[in-house]
């Protein structure tokens, strides 16, 4: 969020917008002042770029707070040149609410482009009439009701990362594992991008740009889903490592930097008086020694307030949470007690180990 500026919060739901955003803009002011274009029309298009991104506001917040509504929260929505992102916190297992969560974003520009249509009508707009159609006053509010029913009609193309592709899945999800729903989805969508991107080669060249872009979504959300499907029915304690490198909390950084070189281990755990008390990462070392040299002391970089997790917690969610909050190692606590740690790469390791048992489990 360093590179974003905020707008704004609702719901507590901040808005923020991305540096790049402004590259957009710049790319509308220059391109079309060198075609001659005057002042006045290229104030009218910002003005029409920044009230449809306006409206992509509302369409990441109908997604949120439907999420909402089945108490999940959204940390944040973010403005990119190519659209807006609302980060939710995970989405609905449920289908049904999955679905509605999906949908909700499309039906809001679905809702503006009506409502715009509606009030154009009741003014006596005709299109017929127009001799040349030109962003100003006049067709002002036609590109913004055009522009809204595009945008719903792209969101609703069934292929991820788009909302149509969770529509798909939400759908087969119902009759269908989670988990194969979206391996169905995804193929569809990849099948779709693989035809934007053939077709684009000869027509567009956005279309590649929006392939390329399906294809990898359409993949990572695949492989993402079966990775959750792979740990669910395992709990914190099943994946947890209780082998793992001490380090003293007053030893110097000199003494982080032999254990690194001398072992396997990227994280290790911190311990005062035989207690664990916190966390020391590859990268806080590093940090660590451009800051304070080799004889920094190890408590002076070390995360002294480390993520914590119970044993008896479902192993998928622990996971969740620590993308979530971009944690790469966690402490296993058991009645108060520290038992051991959780690291992403152990979890990625046990899954692997899951999915190369599948053809033995199923003989």
């Amino acid at each position: 969020m360093n590179l974003s500026l905020p707008l704004g919060t609702y719901r507590n739901i901040k808005v923020f917008i991305h540096w790049t955003f402004s590259l957009l803009l710049l790319w509308i002011i220059i391109s079309n002042y060198r075609q001659g274009m005057p002042p006045m029309d290229i104030a009218w298009i910002i003005f029409l770029v920044l009230a449809l991104f306006f409206c992509v506001v509302l369409h990441e917040f109908g997604h949120a707070l439907a999420a909402q509504k089945y108490g999940i929260q959204t940390k944040d929505i973010v403005l990119y040149p190519i659209g807006g992102v609302a980060r939710l916190e995970k989405l609905p297992e449920d289908p049904r609410q999955e679905l509605w969560v999906a949908i909700a974003g499309p039906l809001v520009n679905i809702i503006i482009f009506l409502a715009l249509s509606f009030f154009l009508s009741i003014q006596g707009f005709n299109v017929d009439a127009l001799e040349e159609i030109n962003i100003g006053p006049d067709t002002f509010l036609l590109y913004l009701a055009s522009a809204n029913l595009l945008l719903a009609v792209f969101n609703l193309i069934p292929a991820f990362p788009m909302d149509g592709g969770r529509i798909l899945r939400a759908f087969l999800a119902i009759r269908l594992p989670r988990a194969k729903a979206t391996a169905i989805a995804g193929g569809i969508g990849q099948f779709l991008a693989v035809f934007f991107i053939f077709y684009g080669l000869f027509n567009n060249p956005i279309l590649v740009l929006i392939g390329i872009f399906i294809f990898l979504g359409a993949g990572a959300e695949v492989s993402h889903t079966q990775q959750e499907s792979m740990l669910k029915g395992f709990k914190v304690k099943d994946a947890m490592m209780m082998k793992f490198q001490i380090i003293g909390f007053d030893a110097p950084l000199e003494k982080a930097v032999e254990k690194l070189l001398n072992s396997q281990a990227t994280h290790f755990v911190v311990v005062k008086d035989d207690v664990a008390v916190g966390t020391l990462s590859r990268n806080e070392i590093i940090k660590g020694l451009k800051e304070f040299g080799n004889q920094g002391k190890i408590e002076q970089v070390a995360n002294m307030e480390p993520f914590k997790l119970e044993t008896e917690e479902d192993l998928n969610e622990a996971w969740r949470n620590m993308l979530t909050r971009k944690t790469k190692v966690a402490f296993v606590i058991e009645n108060g007690h520290f038992l051991g740690i959780l690291d992403q790469e152990n979890i990625s390791e046990f899954i692997l180990v899951k999915k190369a048992m599948i053809p033995t489990m199923n003989h």
